[in-house]
Order: structure tokens, then sequence, then C-alpha cells
């Protein structure tokens, strides 16, 4: 990693008295040099009195070399970001201390959002602003100067939520403004491209699905039936990865018209020929096929207030939504693991997820007794025998349940890497908003030379990193200022336990570092045999200051079924906390539910029931058949765990179970602030649910 050049800060007078006399001195040295020749014989002026020499101020003499006043905002980059604040932008000027205020739009930042790595940046997090341009103003705490750029961020009238998808298109994003005056005739573009399947709530408030494109950052513009437009640059980030955003339900209430789309979930190609079943009931049932674009558009009586929704086709997955409530339904179908769909219409990817990802390169800084030079690592203990000091960087996970995973000890940052104000490092990350955290700590090498254990000691965060497909977002440092040396101690309530499991309780403890992110850590998993008698307590927690300001604790905890952590099992998470001195309770579990139907005997391949209590958002149960090969996923209200599905086995030309060995897993989930009419399928996938249960039964089809 190259380093940065730093910009002179002396005054503009001084520079140009220094740069005489080093000419001067120059001139002189170069005469009085052995081996150059005599002495250059004095220069006769006749040209009258020489006139007067001021070796006085000459501040008032202005050259190239003149760069302006000492302390000085010169610019931000990116000068721009959603009015909702969150941007990290990096101010560049002349003069800095470590020691700064920073006010953007007259709001003044936390000081665990300013990091100034040298005295020409800082970094900073933008607070919420009023669209359109701010002044930013940086005060120099130490020396009590200050400086301020005027308009220099302008913040966009709307966000975008998510702020990136896959380039197949289909994320379901939604927009949200401040002071936007929005109508139902408004359409938005990504890219230049018109988003789909535009929804508005109201003036400030709309939603679409996006186009396809290819990888990297776009423009979201908002066209207004008056000839107005709001426009966000770089609001969204392509990537070649499908993302849980897309598919799912939405639009106003089913009222005699349903419009279904389906598309494959790897490429994003539209399931031209797929069958839509409209119905519980083939006999009754309205059956569609999807077009070109993978549409297909049902009308009927039969239509209102709620209907159960299937689409099938060869060489994937099916899917169904029970007692859907809107009329609009997107599906992203998986293709099937069958080789001989390898040349399907369309053909199947092989279950292969393309993938752009972006690096980011920084310095894992540590403050020294001199500003802006690097410093010792000395909030983590010199290393003993088969030890040595070492730093990891991470991309924030998305559940708080994720386990924690070293990276190759090769990989590590080191008091040896290279850096310029700190340790270099460098990580792999999927494109979009990221944060990105540090740990510091001691590793141990066995005597076979492998690594047995990483204490960490120190660590440090840095949010809102952007990240390009393909591209390498430089100049991200992170300042280690946080010790991990905390205890935090749990009272569990885990669930009943069956003949069958679950045994065990695992508790885990992370980082909530916002907008749905956590920090995993190495010692945040203990492990208890059930029944449980006594707390549970965790050591080395981080205090939640310097960069941690502002973030919390999240405590979760998972009742499992043996070593592996199998079915059946409890989870709950989002417990949250900022006093690492007061027992937590841990509870709120479901009781493991109980499959009716199918159940370990023939299932005739129509009919669902589920038995469970507590109030239940969602339900999600998966039939096997084929050893895997086929999948058929059903999804149903909480308030409706007793159902009808069509049997797929009579509908041709699509994809259906086989008969033999059946498997089913089946669960129930709690998700904060569900709404099974908004559905995404992102909330298919455990990592969005706050609580849940699962277990699996083995019959036959």
């Amino acid at each position: 990693m190259g380093h940065r050049a730093r910009k002179e800060t002396r005054p503009a007078a001084l520079r140009s008295r220094l740069l005489r006399s080093a000419l001067a001195v120059a001139v002189l040295a170069a005469a009085c040099i052995p081996g150059r020749g005599p002495p250059l014989d004095p220069v006769v002026d006749d040209a009258g009195v020489a006139p007067p020499t001021t070796l006085g101020d000459d501040s008032g003499m202005l050259d190239e070399l003149n760069l302006g006043p000492a302390f000085a905002v010169t610019g931000l980059q990116p000068s721009h970001g959603p009015w909702t604040g969150g941007t990290r932008t990096t101010i560049t000027g002349r003069g800095f201390s470590s020691n700064l205020q920073v006010w953007v739009g007259g709001t003044e930042l936390p000081a665990s959002n300013v990091f100034a790595s040298d005295p020409t940046q800082v970094a900073v997090l933008t607070p919420p602003g009023t669209p359109g341009p701010a002044d930013v103003r940086v005060l120099d705490v130490t020396s009590a100067e200050q400086a301020t750029l005027s308009a220099g961020f302008v913040y966009d009238a709307f966000s975008v939520t998510p702020g990136t998808g896959a380039t197949t298109g289909g994320t379901r994003i939604a927009l949200q403004g401040s002071g936007t005056a929005w109508t139902a005739a408004s359409t938005v573009q990504v890219g230049g491209a018109p988003c789909q399947a535009v929804t508005f709530t109201d003036a400030t408030d709309l939603a679409c699905s996006t186009p396809a494109n290819g990888p990297g950052s776009q423009s979201v513009m908002v066209l207004n039936a008056d000839g107005s437009s709001d426009e966000a640059d770089d609001a969204f980030v392509y990537s070649d990865s499908p993302d849980g955003f897309r598919g799912g339900l939405y639009g106003g209430a089913l009222s005699g018209t349903l419009t279904v789309l389906g598309f494959d979930a790897w490429t994003g190609a539209p399931l031209q020929g797929a069958q839509v079943i409209a119905g519980s009931n083939l006999t009754t049932a309205l059956v569609a096929t999807l077009d070109s674009s993978g549409t297909a558009q049902i009308t009927g009586p039969s239509l209102t207030g709620q209907v159960t929704v299937t689409v099938a086709a060869l060489c994937h997955q099916p899917i169904t939504y029970v007692d859907v409530p809107v009329d609009t339904v997107t599906m992203y179908l998986t293709p099937a693991l069958d080789p001989s769909c390898l040349n399907g219409d369309p053909p199947s990817t092989g279950n292969f997820i393309p993938q752009d990802v972006g690096t980011v390169a920084g310095e894992l800084v540590w403050s020294g007794g001199i500003e802006f030079e690097r410093g010792a690592w000395s909030n983590v203990p010199l290393p003993a025998a088969h030890e040595r000091q070492a730093a990891y960087a991470f991309t924030a996970a998305g559940s708080p349940l994720q386990a924690f995973t070293l990276p190759d000890p090769s990989t590590a940052t080191t008091p040896a890497s290279d850096g310029q104000l700190g340790y270099a490092f460098q990580i792999v990350a999927v494109p979009g908003n990221t944060t990105v955290y540090a740990l510091a700590g001691l590793e141990e090498d066995g005597d076979a030379g492998q690594l047995i254990r990483f204490e960490p000691f120190a660590m440090g965060i840095v949010r809102g990193v952007p990240v390009q497909p393909n591209v390498e977002t430089m100049g991200v440092d992170i300042p280690m200022t946080t010790l991990l040396d905390r205890s935090m101690t749990t009272v569990p309530q885990p669930p009943a336990t069956t003949l069958r499991g679950p045994d065990r309780l695992l508790s885990v403890l992370a980082i909530d570092l916002g907008a749905g992110s956590y920090a995993a850590l190495p010692q945040g998993v203990v492990t208890t045999l059930l029944p449980i008698s006594g707390n549970v307590s965790f050591v080395g927690a981080p205090a939640l200051d310097g960069t941690l300001a502002g973030t919390s604790y999240d405590l979760a905890a998972a009742a499992v079924t043996g070593s592996t952590g199998t079915v059946p099992l409890s989870v709950v998470t989002g417990i949250e906390t900022t006093d690492a001195n007061d027992p937590v309770t841990l509870g709120g579990f479901f009781d493991i539910p109980v499959l009716l139907q199918p159940s370990t005997q023939t299932w005739a391949g129509t009919h669902v029931q589920l038995q469970a209590s507590g109030p239940i958002d969602l339900a999600v149960v998966d039939l096997s058949t084929g050893d895997g090969l086929v999948h058929w996923q059903v999804v149903s209200p909480g308030t409706d765990l007793s159902f009808d599905l069509p049997d797929l086995s009579q509908v041709q030309g699509i994809e259906h179970l086989v008969h033999g060995t059946l498997a089913t897993t089946f669960a129930i989930a709690r998700i904060d602030g569900f709404q099974y009419g908004l559905l995404r399928s992102g909330q298919l996938a455990s990592t969005a649910w706050s609580a849940y249960a699962e277990d699996q039964v083995s019959g036959s089809y």
C-alpha cells in the first residue's frame, strides 16, 4: 500500500523566506566546493544604487507557493449523500490536528464519527440533514483555529433502501424523501432505465423493483408528472449477487385481479412457460402461463380477499405463498440440481452463484506520543513464547448468530506490517455500504506451527465504507481505541425440551453496529447443557466507547440438539443492552412445533398442518424428495397453520416432488414489525427472524 503524501502547512511568508535562503546557501556552497573552479568574480552593477533590501516580514508577497491560510477546508469526497445521514466522507484541507470538532449543516458530529488520519484529511460520518447544500465547519480544539467550506456537502432529497442489489434486477427498493411532492403519477429510473412496479404510498414514500444493469453504482431519479425531478447520484450499487430483497408480496388489496411475476433466482431470466396456480385446489383454481417477460395477469371473482399462489416451472423448485392478501406476487425460483436440467428452458446454472466483490484497504491506527506518527500496540500485551501480536479486519455480519471465523493467519496485520500512520490491512467485501471492524490481540501457535488461540484485547470500527464491484476502496483507517475488558452475565430461560431435543444452549454475545450489522466475537459463544441452572457469563466484551460509541450489546441464544447444533432447535435474537453490569434475561423462546401433516406416514401431497403456540408471524415449510433433488417451499402467515395445496403432480411441464422418501423441514418465526402483505423473500431466511423454532420429520410421498 502506498504512502499518502503530506501537504506543506507552513505560512506562505515563511515558505518564501526559506526558499530564498535555500537558494542563497546553494549558490555559496557551489562557489566554495573544491574541484568546481575558483570562486566567481563579483558582478559589477553599474545600473545605479541597489534598491534597499528588507529582511523582515514579507507576508505581502504572493508567489506560486502560496496555498492560502494555514488552516483550511478545501473539499469533501464524496460531496453528497442521503438526507438520512450515514455517508462516510473525507474532508480534505490542511493544518488539521487529531483533536477536531466538525459540523455539517449546523449539526455537530459525535467524536466517535470524526477521525483525522493526517494534517490534510479527516474521515467523518454525516448526520441527518435537510435536502440541499450544507456548510461544513471544522474546529481545531487544540489551536482554536477553524474554517468553513460553504455548501461543502449536499444532502440528496431522498434515500434508497437497500442500497445494493443483483445485476439481474428485481430488488425491491424503498425511496424515502424529505420535502418531496411525489404523486401516484411519479415514475422512477435507476441508471436511466425504468424501475418496475412502482408503488406510491404518499408524497415522501415510493417503492419499485430495480431493472437489470451491469455491476457498479447508478443514480436513482424520480420523475414527476409536472416535469420536476429528484435525483440521487450513486445511490444504488449493482453486484452479481442475488439478494434477499428480491421477490415477495406487495401492492393493493386483492380485489379481482392478480399479477404474478416469475424469474430464475440466479440469472434473473423470466420463466417463460412457468405455470401459475391461483388457488389451493386444482379443480377450482385459476391457472395461467407466464409470458416472455415472466408475467401473468389473472382475473376472476375468486381473487378477492386472499388466495394461495403457486409458481412452478421446468427445472426449477416450486414456491407457494398461502393466503396472499395483495394483488402482486413476485417469485424467484431456484434452479433444480438435476444434471438433466443443464439444457432446460431456461437452462440452469448448476446452482452456481456468481458474485462480484470489492476490496477495502487501510490502516489500523494506534495513537502514539507524537501526533500523526505510528504508535505502538500499547493496548495489546507483549507476546510470550509461541505468541505474536496480530490483528484482523472483518466486514460486519448480517446476523448476531453468525459464527466467528478467523481468517488465514498469513493475512494478519502485525507490528511489522507496512503503513504510514498505522499498520496496513486489506479485506474482500461484498458491494454496498459496509461496516468494517478490526480486532487486535495475541495469537498462540502450537508446536506444529498451527494456530490454537486468538485472544483479542483491542477493537475499532468504521462505518459507511462504500464498496464497488471489482474496485479497491482505499484510505479506510480504523482507530484501535476500544478495550475488550468488560464482562456480562445472562439469565437464560430456555424452551421446554422433548425426547429428541434440544439438549444444549448456545448463548451468544455480539455487538450491534446499527443498520442490521453485527460484530461477531471469538469469545462470544458459551455452550451449556440443558437443563440449565444458574447464569451464563461472557468475559472480554468490548467497552462501548471510542468508535463503538452509540452501539449496543446484542444477546442471542439457541437451544439446539447435539454437538453440531441441529434440529430440533429454538432461537431468540435481538435482546439488546448498553449496560454490562446488570444481568440480562434471555427469554422469549418458541417451544418446538409439531408437524401433523405431512407425518411419518405417506403424504397425499395436498395438505399441511402444524401445531404451535405463541404469537407467530410466519411459517416456512420445505418439502424435499429425491435425496434433495426437488424442494417445494411453502410459506404461510402465522395465523394459518393448516392449509391445502394444489396437487402439482397433475400439472404437466413443471418440476414437482417425486415419489419416495419425503423430508419435511418446518419453522415458525417472529419478525419485528412484520406485515405479511409486505413480505420480502429475504424474510424467508432465519437471519431475518427475531425468534424461531425449527424441526424436521421424515416420511414418504
